[in-house]
Parts: structure tokens; sequence; C-alpha cells
């Protein structure tokens, strides 16, 4: 797992995102899910499965990065549910298969737990599978936050995959059932989209934004160091990282207020670009090449050009 992947995955683990990711992201605000009751299940699911020709049976695992089950309340009741996300950096050209499968595991997983505990208890016949009569288990829900910077053009769901003739696609939706992906394209989201989260979500997509919006900021609080570290990976800009390390564990407790905390940053990205021109004048100047220096300062493409060939651009 990659870098960007962990930080991506730990940003997730908060538990105010992950309950907005999927009572906004996934339910449209119909259901509400309370951050301190959301419980962190283990991400490793073992099934057992026959294969080959020899008869023997081999186990096959299946990891979701992360995965909290939590009761859910949509006004009238409440229920539990099991949500899990994948995150993905890179669009994935089978992912509504995957999640097909991780969500398949689970409910495997969940029946064979009960038929174990039912075995036990002498509530199945001795040399019975299955669960008992009436069985119920918990629904699970999984999400697959894309923070790639290209908008996702892979599938939707399972039908988009299937390879079947134009003139037979109603037919086979009788005969095949359908399994649709929830999705969240990070980076593209709209306005409107991204003002139904608040706190450090909020924080995070209006960072991966190519442009700022000053006025969302004055209103928006972030509260989590890992949700700035997220953002510097995907970006590939360690100045989002250097300013959160700045700021003090108490302070941190109390919010960091998005408006003060990138004048900040912008304020790190000029000193930091200052230097970067300074150290350019230098080498050119020892290099005998003050007029290329001069010409830089007015002509953008060739300072990015000069920056490069003397191994400055990287410096981030």
């Amino acid at each position: 797992m990659g870098d960007i992947d962990i930080s991506v995955k730990n940003f997730i683990k908060i538990n105010s995102v992950f309950a907005q990711l999927f009572s906004q992201g996934v339910y449209n605000g119909m259901v509400r899910i309370d951050p301190d009751k959301l419980e962190e299940l283990d991400t490793a699911a073992q099934e057992v499965v026959q294969s080959g020709d020899d008869g023997r049976l081999r186990g096959l695992e299946r990891l979701r990065d992360v995965e909290k089950i939590s009761k859910i309340f949509d006004g009238k009741a409440a229920f539990q549910v099991i949500m899990g996300v994948e995150g993905q950096t890179g669009v994935h050209y089978y992912m509504p298969v995957r999640c097909m499968e991780l969500d398949a595991f689970s409910y495997s997983y969940q029946c064979r737990k009960i038929s174990e505990r039912a075995k036990e208890k002498k509530e199945l016949r001795k040399y019975a599978d299955g669960v008992p009569k009436g069985t119920k288990i918990v629904p699970v829900v999984t999400l697959v936050f894309y923070v790639g910077k290209e908008p996702w053009d892979g599938p939707m769901s399972v039908y988009d995959m299937l390879d079947i003739p134009d003139g037979m696609k109603a037919w086979m939706k009788y005969v095949a059932p359908n399994y649709r992906m929830n999705l969240i394209d990070v980076r593209h989201l709209k306005d409107e989209e991204i003002d139904r989260f608040e706190g450090d979500l909020k924080a995070f997509l209006l960072l991966l934004k190519d442009r700022f919006d000053r006025e969302k900021m004055k209103s928006v609080v972030a509260m989590h160091k890992e949700t700035w570290y997220a953002v510097s990976k995907i970006k590939n800009n360690k100045k989002y990282m250097e300013y959160i390390d700045s700021v003090s564990d108490e302070d941190l407790a109390g919010g960091v207020s998005m408006d003060a905390a990138w004048d900040y940053i912008e304020e790190i990205g000029k000193v930091k670009g200052e230097a970067k021109v300074n150290k350019l004048g230098l080498l050119l100047e020892e290099a005998g090449r003050t007029n290329d220096f001069m010409r830089s300062l007015s002509d953008m493409k060739l300072q990015k050009q000069l920056f490069v060939e003397f191994g400055i651009e990287q410096e981030n």
C-alpha cells in the first residue's frame, strides 16, 4: 500500500468523516449516523472455497480498506448496517465486480458464523448445513472513495461490464441481477455537493479543488491532522503537512479555521517561491548565465525550465 493509500485510509477512518460519507454521500441525508457509535471492524474476512481437481480446500482472503458497523436511524426505526470504504487513487475498471465480491464475502462470513453458533447450540441437525430458519443478517454497503485527478470513466455497475447484444439487454435483466456501485469522485464534486458536508470532510474536499473559494473556507473548521496529511500526499505538496505540524495539539483540539490556515499556507508558498528564485539566481550567476536569470524574472515558462534544469523544481 502506497503513501497516498495509507493517508487516505487514515483520513477515512475519522468517525465524523466516515459518518458523513455514508449519511450524506451514499444515503442522501435520509438516515442519521452517530459518529460516536461507529464501531470499526476487522477488515480481513476469511472465506474457504473448494478449488482445483484435487478437491483440496483453499483459503481465499479479501481485504477492505475501512469497515465499520453502526445503527442508523431513518426517523422511525434504528437498524444496523455494515459499511465499507474502498479508497482508489486510480480508475479500477472492474470495481463493480470487486465491490460485489467484497459484499458477498461479508454476507457469507455472517452466515458461516451464525451456522457455527447454531451447530454448537444444536439448533441444526448434526449433519445439516445452512442457518436456522428465519435467520436475518446485517446489510452491507460499500462505497468507492476515488481521489484520482482524472474524472472516473470506469463502469458504475456490473451491467456496464456485461457483453450482451443490445436486443437482449432487457431480457437479461430478468435472469442476471445487476449490481450497482456507490462512488464519490472526490476531486470532481460540484460546489453544491461539497456544501452537503462539514468539518474535516468539507475542508478536505475544498483543499483538493484547483481553485479555492475563500468565502466557503471562512465557515469551515478542521480538527484532525490526518486531513492535512492526506491532502499533502494526494497533491504531492508538503506545505499542507508542514502547516498542520506547526499547529499545537491544544489549538488543533479547538479546531483550525480554514480561512486562517490558508493565509498561513499561502505565506509559506510565497516564502518558498522567493527562496527558489534566489537559489536559481545564485546558481545561474555561478554558471555565468546572469542574462538567463534576468529573463526568467519576466518569463515564467523559462523560469520553470531553469528550475528543472538545476534540480530546484522537485523541492516542495
